[in-house]
């Protein structure tokens, strides 16, 4: 008996530790394409890159941790073929290994510009720990930055770039920053954050060329304008990683198709995080989840189906996003929400709740924790929540939420 995890981020680690902590007595194999130990993505783009994390803290678990748990890490090893008949992974050396269960942790890559120029040097992208190492070489030598893209990791690596005395320019392709991903109210608090502290934002506006020469000197929009550069970075979003799946002919649709148990369409295969597609028991519909909560929670999932303690996945999507002092934290879908109730409980502490069809659907806050604690319990359980109440800073949000539970019984 024996595992293969393909993918050592959040993912694919915690399914070796969970797997372990589940009794699972086989092998585990956890193969990573990256040279340095498997670590953690969200300081990336904040304090490893502000250089206020040292590398050894990045780690997800020491390398004697693997060794102590019989889990046969193999670094810079690329699998290229999966056969299913004969259940074994190739490597790119030739070699085949064996498995009884396969995980794809293969997570996302990121999408590159495709504009004139974008082969120039000083384009970075900000997805692994290469990287981040990339843009701190260069930073020295760095005045002005233009970030592409009004997303997290664009306005975090916009906050990070800034703290450290870039000049900042994001350029975000659509009427506001994160417009897919809240409300108003939270885009126009982060965009006076950003602003106050320095960093331009510019709207509606499309980068078209990346100018200069080998190494690029900015970048010119649709709207005529150019912005003057010596790095870009580019958070213009990702794609899941479905290559390997692709290849050997399990079911694709925005990611690898799994089921509440994580299992592909071949019964011996199972994939987690940012590259499964799965129906979401909560929002009924299929969903691919971009988030280290996303990832833990499948990998504890499968680790429960491979040891047939199987319980289908059916955790609320959480986020978060740290920019200057502000603390984004996020519970639930907002997508198709038709109203915001705002609580505003001081100019640099606010809360977003969405609400579908006189239902609770989602949380956003802003160094509101005791808000986003209690709203992430209770959604999306709680219908007839007092929206007065919840707009009114002077009441607990404990009382309103364990008041309209108690109307249920």
């Amino acid at each position: 008996m024996s595992c293969i995890i393909i993918g050592a981020s959040h993912a694919g680690v915690q399914a070796a530790v969970n797997l372990r902590g589940q009794g699972y007595e086989g092998g585990i194999t956890l193969i990573s394409a990256e040279k340095v130990l498997p670590y953690q993505r969200p300081p990336l783009s904040k304090a490893f890159l502000q250089d206020t994390l040292p590398e050894q803290r990045l780690w997800l678990r020491p390398e004697a941790f693997y060794q102590q748990k019989h889990i046969d890490l193999k670094l810079n090893t690329r699998v290229t073929a999966i056969n299913r008949e004969q259940q074994t992974v190739v490597l790119e050396n030739g070699d085949t290994l064996p498995y009884s269960q396969l995980i794809l942790a293969t997570g996302a890559s990121v999408r590159r510009l495709n504009l004139p120029g974008s082969e120039r040097k000083g384009i970075h992208y900000l997805r692994d720990h290469s990287d981040t190492s990339g843009i701190k070489a260069q930073l020295p030598d760095v005045t002005n930055v233009v970030v592409i893209g009004g997303g997290y990791i664009g306005l975090e690596a916009a906050a990070s770039l800034n703290k450290m005395g870039k000049n900042v320019t994001v350029l975000v392709n659509t009427a506001r920053p994160l417009q897919h991903l809240t409300s108003p109210v939270i885009s126009d608090y982060l965009c006076r954050l950003h602003e106050g502290n320095g960093v331009t934002i510019e709207t509606n506006i499309l980068a078209t060329e990346i100018t200069g020469g080998a190494h690029l000197d900015g970048v010119t929009c649709d709207n005529g304008k150019h912005y003057p550069a010596d790095m870009v970075v580019a958070g213009i979003g990702v794609e899941p990683c479905t290559e390997l799946a692709a290849m050997c002919g399990l079911a694709i649709s925005n990611g690898v198709e799994v089921n509440g148990y994580m299992q592909t369409s071949d019964e011996h295969i199972y994939a987690i995080g940012d590259c499964a597609n799965f129906h979401h028991a909560i929002y009924n519909k299929p969903l691919r989840i971009e988030s280290v909560q996303n990832a833990t929670d499948q990998a504890k999932t499968v680790a429960q189906a491979i040891c047939n303690k199987a319980s289908a996945y059916t955790a609320l999507p959480w986020f978060w996003s740290d920019q200057y002092d502000a603390k984004l934290q996020i519970a639930g879908l907002s997508t198709g929400y038709d109203e915001v109730v705002v609580r505003q409980e001081s100019d640099t502490s606010l809360a977003a709740f969405y609400f579908a069809k006189e239902r609770m659907i989602a949380v956003d806050t802003i160094n509101q924790p005791k808000s986003f604690m209690v709203a992430r319990k209770y959604l999306p359980t709680l219908p007839n929540i007092d929206k007065t109440l919840l707009a009114d800073p002077d009441v607990a949000v404990s009382d309103i939420f364990t008041g309209a539970e108690a109307c249920l019984t």
